[in-house]
């Protein structure tokens, strides 16, 4: 019993920190987002399988270049995915001046 505890609290202990990543990140659903952020979602829906997750941010519904848009399609972890989507989305969002945050699409 005295083990069952302790490899249920070191497990617990391993998982928790990935669980609490997944979370830290706002979410936006895709009918939320820009008409042309909209139609980027939809050519990348099918190919982000189980894991992939896209990432978006955008300080103007019209103008392109006020918009960043990530996926990250080929990864074997949710998390890791959201993580990669997230931090290429901010790479465009700082090269662009975007002032909106990244956010994960649903």
């Amino acid at each position: 019993m005295k083990k069952t505890f302790i490899w249920a609290l070191a497990l617990a202990a391993f998982v928790l920190p990935f669980h609490l990543q997944a979370e830290e990140h706002k979410h936006i659903a895709a009918e939320l987002l820009p008409v042309s952020l909209q139609t980027s979602w939809q050519v990348n829906k099918p190919q982000l399988g189980k894991f992939g997750h896209c990432a978006a941010a955008f300080d103007s519904r019209t103008d392109d270049s006020k918009m960043a848009f990530a996926c990250s399609i080929y990864v074997k972890l949710s998390a890791v995915a959201e993580r990669k989507a997230v931090q290429h989305c901010d790479e465009q969002r700082q090269a662009r001046n975007i002032k909106a945050p990244c956010q994960l699409v649903d």
